[in-house]
């Protein structure tokens, strides 16, 4: 059985978490509880429970500048001014990974499946705009992927029977696309993912990737082996 922590020890480890996830300039309990490592980092409710303290109270314990109506205060001029948005610390793999696991999830339960769906409305459901992830290296065809990943399907838009418009993508995320096919799928030839991939909705055709990047066969397999760190033979 896990022993309790005790106040100290909560918030040291709230501390933590709120330098961790890059938000000391603006430690929201808002922002705080969508991105903290659960099991890992006290909860919110939990951190004021063994305390006894009230959130703001915590952040000015901690050595925090925090103030719960300069900060409602904020939140309603953020659309007037980019530079009070909730700040991430983006280059930590594991804030990466809670951010993209609330976009996957934004997804499932609204039927995104198109970028102008993000545009439109992912500020709303995990309070980061599309375009703030895309600046931060957030790419579709990365989201995409990572989408097909945790729920084993690719990202379907029911409604329509036409094949994906692969214009949406860049050239890079297209390469990239194929070439974690090529090495998931322990794929040996361009003619091999040819062979297996062709017709399928969600992956693009050679065709296209040979039209778009505007190589041959065996230009587009040396691009996918040197995009992949695949052994070149």
């Amino acid at each position: 059985m896990r022993r309790k922590m005790t106040p100290e020890e909560v918030k040291n480890s709230l501390k933590k978490e709120i330098i961790r996830l890059g938000i000391q300039d603006n430690p929201s309990m808002k922002i705080y509880q969508k991105l903290y490592r659960r099991g890992v980092a006290p909860s919110p409710r939990n951190a004021m429970k063994v305390t006894g303290m009230k959130w703001q109270e915590l952040m000015n314990e901690l050595g925090f500048e925090y103030s719960g109506k300069k900060n409602k205060m904020l939140a309603s001029k953020k659309n007037h001014n980019s530079n009070l948005a909730p700040r991430y610390n983006y280059d930590d793999p594991i804030v990466r990974k809670e951010i993209m696991d609330r976009v996957l999830v934004a997804m499932k339960n609204n039927n995104y499946t198109k970028p102008t769906d993000l545009e439109k409305n992912l500020k709303k459901n995990i309070d980061i705009n599309y375009t703030t992830l895309q600046r931060h290296g957030f790419t579709w065809g990365e989201i995409i992927l990572a989408y097909k990943k945790k729920y084993s399907e690719p990202v379907v838009n029911n409604n329509e029977n036409s094949r994906v418009n692969w214009t949406q993508f860049t050239n890079k995320e297209l390469l990239d696309m194929v070439t974690k096919i090529v090495v998931d799928y322990k794929l040996s030839s361009v003619n091999e993912y040819r062979k297996k991939f062709t017709g399928k909705r969600n992956v693009p055709n050679v065709s296209t990737l040979n039209s778009r990047l505007g190589v041959n066969d065996k230009e587009l397999w040396r691009m996918i082996q040197v995009n992949g760190n695949l052994p070149i033979k």
